[in-house]
């Protein structure tokens, strides 16, 4: 069976999903420390409302989680295409190469959610008005060291677990 294929195509395969799983929660967790690292933790529970450590730890594994599933999709639809450049076609085998497209999803990330996509939905659930695009400049280095590090160890935790079968 090919890398990422399931008997049905349309489905991941119980590898992939454990390597996501894990993959994610470890780039949670540098996601976290880098948030930690530039106080801006707490604003992860505070759109929600939430406050605590707890709470706050929780939604960036979450979010992390979340993340990391169209992130493999990206990967694994690379590595099956036929008109694709060949780095990026062989970034499910190098951790080095999926780390650098880890960095292009994390910036990617960042525009879409943090600069965009937050300030709109925060008007329109406030009423208030937010600067579009937001700088958030705390969660833009956090998000890029969340893909780089998602992309470095996707392709380790890959080859680990298919080597356990």
């Amino acid at each position: 069976m090919a890398y990422g294929q399931s008997r049905r195509r349309d489905s991941p395969s119980p590898v992939t999903v454990l390597t996501t799983v894990v993959a994610a929660l470890i780039a949670g967790a540098a996601l976290g420390g880098a948030l930690h690292a530039t106080g801006n933790l707490g604003s992860v529970a505070g759109v929600y409302g939430l406050e605590g450590v707890v709470n706050e730890w929780t939604l960036v594994f979450c979010h992390s989680l979340v993340a990391g599933g169209p992130f493999v999709a990206i990967v694994t639809r690379l590595s099956r295409g036929r008109r694709v450049p060949r780095p990026l076609a062989e970034s499910y085998r190098s951790p080095f190469l999926c780390a650098c497209l880890g960095l292009s999803y994390g910036a990617l990330l960042w525009a879409t959610v943090v600069a965009y996509a937050a300030p709109f939905a925060f008007g329109l659930v406030t009423g208030n008005t937010y600067p579009v695009p937001f700088h958030h400049w705390g969660s833009f280095y956090a998000l890029l060291l969340f893909g780089a590090v998602f992309g470095a160890w996707y392709p380790l935790l890959r080859s680990f677990f298919a080597g356990q079968r």
